[in-house]
């Protein structure tokens, strides 16, 4: 048997496919003020300021990353789009939404939605496979946009 050393040049192709095959961190992978158009913010909130990211990054349970994009207007009414999104089975549990509150409506967003609120502040939250999706719209007349909110949030979940 001999004892042979590997060269220079088969380490750093190990290396290299070790990171290739190495995942990016989840906030590497969001931009969550990409997840909408300018457009389609518009349909909740017209003249909105194009949005910007309030967070991307780890959140407070371990396995779990958090993003969330807030959209302005000149009347400081809001929209929020924010994410949550759990690395595996047993984190998702502990970020899965509870039971159904009698006070919100089931819609059909992804493997599963709710919305409630009031007319001025509507609140809509979804689940795609191990992330939540929440949004929420402060802004008169709030209450009469659910059909654009979950608009937004079927757009949203389509790009996960």
């Amino acid at each position: 048997m001999t004892d042979r050393k590997p060269s220079i040049t088969a380490l750093i192709f190990v290396g290299a496919v070790a990171t290739l095959a190495r995942p990016a961190p989840l906030s590497a992978q969001i931009d969550p003020c990409k997840l909408l158009t300018r457009e389609q913010v518009a349909t909740v909130l017209p003249n909105h300021d194009g949005g910007s990211v309030a967070h991307a990054g780890p959140a407070l349970i371990p396995g779990v990353s958090a993003y969330q994009c807030s959209y302005v207007d000149k009347e400081f009414n809001l929209l929020t789009v924010i994410l949550n999104v759990a690395v595996d089975d047993k984190r998702f549990a502990e970020i899965r939404p509870g039971s159904i509150v009698t006070d919100e409506q089931q819609v059909a967003v992804a493997d599963g939605g709710w919305v409630r609120g009031d007319p001025s502040d509507m609140k809509l939250t979804a689940v795609k496979g191990r992330t939540v999706i929440d949004l929420e719209l402060m802004a008169p007349g709030a209450g009469g946009k659910i059909a654009a909110l979950v608009a937004l949030a079927n757009a949203v979940a389509e790009k996960l």
